[in-house]
């Protein structure tokens, strides 16, 4: 009796962590190559606080595990391409097909943004 109840908390546990909510998606831009270590976070959509973060590996992937069930903003962004930004529901694990970020032109490289406090 205690052997099988053994094997049945084994197997319960093994079902509880595999259904870990996680998200991951590969960042690339318009030519489709891979953008390595960009910025990822997620932040909570109730108060803005950052949650968690991340950057993509040298083939653009990147994931974010144990993530509570909620809706979050995803952010990517890398140096010289627009950012990338979307709401986003978590309740499962998520795989976003390609996440594409466009270059910035030469005259929005040159602007230059001043923030008085």
């Amino acid at each position: 009796m205690s052997l099988k109840l053994t094997i049945f908390f084994v197997l319960c546990s093994y079902v509880c962590i595999s259904q870990e909510n996680k998200i991951s998606a590969q960042v690339t831009d318009q030519n489709n190559s891979p953008i390595s270590y960009a910025n990822v976070i997620i932040t909570n959509k109730s108060d803005d606080s950052e949650l968690k973060g991340t950057i993509t590996n040298d083939s653009g992937h990147f994931v974010i595990d144990r993530i509570e069930t909620g809706t979050y903003d995803l952010e990517i962004s890398f140096v010289g391409y627009s950012s990338y930004s979307k709401e986003i529901f978590i309740d499962k694990v998520i795989y976003l097909e390609s996440v594409v970020l466009k270059e910035l032109s030469e005259k929005e490289l040159n602007a230059v943004d001043v923030f008085v406090n």
